[in-house]
């Protein structure tokens, strides 16, 4: 490189230098900005944050985000204590053991593109938040009732090119005390990266339901689990939340355990497999000491089954996919902690070769939340990057 001119490419091809570039992380990428002005304007063109991306999301360098909470016997003292989040990397070790450190409870609402959006439990306010450039957007107060309660999705849409946030309101407490049968949706709201501001949306469609889980998000669309709150109509849902249309639709259409396991009980957890929605169904034997899963993906508005795994002589619940491979929740047969709980270890297991490994994760008084992580460059201002 000619350092009097600022020309980037010296003797080396554009087309080579670029494929080096787009390999590094972002904190070395944020050195070379003061090299000279030619980089300082490539790191910030929408055409290479597009290309560091897709190089950095591919399954081969993901990261996986567990964000910590610490457990607690009571709500009060889990309320008050602070969180953090620790990364693992392809290469299964910790990269970074203080990712994110918070020294007030906070949430992470999801990861997407290398942003991730928190919510800050003490205020009740919103960020989101690029870890890699340390850029921080603080999200405006919303339009509705800060009192009530709430489900949130994070994600992104290509055919609008835009991050938004989703913010469902339900029904409030009843003499201060949540009440299980009152908490139905009431009305919703969106967040734009891009306009800066809130909107309220309609959610009409999602008046009867009661809201049963968190958000997974998938090819511009966000998903809840969801079951009827009327009594003549009983059922389970999938919410859907098109990012880019701002519009709520309902999937009923859910796919049946076929499994033969006799079990005591059957859950259904959302995921996203190959950036598709798709479902655990997670199995538990009558004795309580054997489980199995089977994985479900929506393709082209058909359950496909992918495999069935188990049953496995011990408990595992299924948390994510990360990289083809099931994020688990792992029982410890007789073991208990200080707080007379089941010990839990976080594992990863490979539905196709059977292996069951331990995650390199701290165990003991940690409840562990896991978000698939990229490092990106995408901004937190004015979102310009194409996907």
């Amino acid at each position: 490189m000619d350092g009097n001119n600022g020309n980037i490419s010296g003797n080396l091809p554009h087309d080579i230098m670029i494929n080096v570039l787009k390999r590094l992380p972002a904190k070395s990428l944020a050195r070379f900005k003061s090299v000279a002005k030619d980089w300082y304007h490539l790191f910030k063109s929408p055409y290479f944050i597009s290309l560091h991306l897709h190089h950095h999301r591919d399954n081969n360098n993901l990261f996986l985000l567990l964000h910590r909470i610490p457990q607690s016997n009571n709500h009060q003292s889990q309320s008050s204590s602070s969180s953090s989040s620790c990364l693992i990397g392809p290469d299964f070790k910790v990269h970074n053991p203080r990712f994110i450190d918070f020294d007030t409870p906070e949430k992470i609402i999801g990861s997407c593109n290398g942003l991730l959006c928190v919510r800050h439990t003490d205020s009740h306010r919103l960020s989101i938040w690029n870890p890699a450039t340390r850029e921080i957007r603080q999200v405006p107060e919303t339009l509705l009732d800060i009192k009530s309660f709430y489900y949130f999705g994070f994600g992104f849409s290509p055919a609008v090119n835009d991050y938004k946030v989703v913010r469902i309101s339900v029904s409030d407490d009843v003499d201060g005390v949540l009440v299980l049968d009152n908490v139905r949706v009431t009305r919703a709201e969106v967040y734009s990266l891009t306009t800066g501001s809130w909107k309220e949306i309609d959610a009409t469609i999602l008046q009867t339901l009661y809201l049963m889980s968190s958000s997974v998000t998938a090819d511009g669309v966000m998903f809840w689990q969801a079951i009827t709150a009327d009594p003549d109509h009983e059922g389970e849902f999938v919410v859907s939340f098109d990012i880019g249309q701002e519009m709520f639709t309902l999937l009923k259409d859910l796919p049946s355990p076929l499994s033969t396991y006799s079990t005591h009980s059957r859950n259904n957890i959302l995921a996203v497999h190959n950036n598709k929605l798709a479902m655990f169904h997670h199995f538990i034997n009558r004795s309580f000491d054997s489980s199995a899963i089977d994985l479900w993906v929506l393709e082209d508005e058909r359950w496909v089954k992918q495999y069935s795994v188990g049953p496995f002589s011990r408990i595992l619940y299924p948390l994510s996919i990360w990289r083809d491979e099931i994020v688990c929740r792992e029982e410890l047969p007789g073991r208990v902690d200080v707080c007379s709980r089941v010990e839990t270890v976080l594992s990863l297991f490979n539905p196709y070769s059977n292996e069951l490994k331990k995650l390199p994760a701290e165990r003991d008084h940690y409840y562990y939340v896991p978000f698939n992580y990229a490092e990106s460059l995408v901004p937190v201002a004015n979102i310009t990057h194409e996907q």
